[in-house]
């Protein structure tokens, strides 16, 4: 960790509300990713895409109505060194193999170090942050329910050379239907 993830498009409350209390936010504006001021759509039946722009609420007028389309490795790291600024005590290439349970709650983990051994760590407060492919899950009981409504297909790409939306709409995210599905490009 940080380990390739495809990348992310953040909203106004995540950098300006999240990393800001994560104390984050002025690495993240330093990083150079690009700036979104919010989201263009060609949806439905429609032939005309439609734009909205975060400054478009009250809410978020002013110097907070943008976010950023991040690369997830370079915004992890950025984030796992924020921790760790912070005091955290930062564990990488370990294997988490179960809960601790203290009375009712979850307590800790044990997990295989780097040198294949187990151990137990323990805490206040327990975030298993790994995922779809979490297993700690199981041990409270979690189950996963999938909708048969949306049982579909994600692919993901890289493309160069491809048009960006006109200023001052650069950085926005491009949602388009068609008949079988839709697309998301993100710049």
């Amino acid at each position: 960790f940080p380990r390739y993830q495809i990348g992310e498009s953040l909203l106004p409350a995540t950098i300006h509300g999240i990393c800001a209390m994560l104390g984050v936010r002025d690495e993240i504006e330093r990083a150079g990713f690009v700036r979104k001021r919010g989201g263009t759509f060609k949806w439905g039946t429609g032939a005309e895409p439609w734009t909205f722009s975060f400054a478009a609420s009250d809410r978020m007028a002013g110097p907070t109505s943008y976010a950023y389309q991040v690369e997830r490795t370079r915004f992890d790291a950025l984030l796992l060194d924020g921790a760790r600024r912070l005091g955290a005590e930062i564990r990488q290439g370990h294997r988490a193999l179960g809960t601790i349970r203290v009375g009712e709650r979850v307590g800790g983990v044990r997990y295989l170090d780097e040198a294949g051994h187990e151990r137990r760590a323990t805490a206040r407060f327990v975030v298993d942050a790994s995922g779809h492919g979490s297993r700690l899950h199981h041990d409270v009981g979690g189950t996963r329910e999938y909708s048969p409504h949306f049982r579909n297909l994600a692919l993901f790409g890289y493309f160069e050379g491809g048009r960006r939306m006109p200023a001052p709409d650069t950085g926005n995210i491009l949602c388009v239907s068609f008949p079988d599905g839709w697309c998301w490009p993100i710049p």
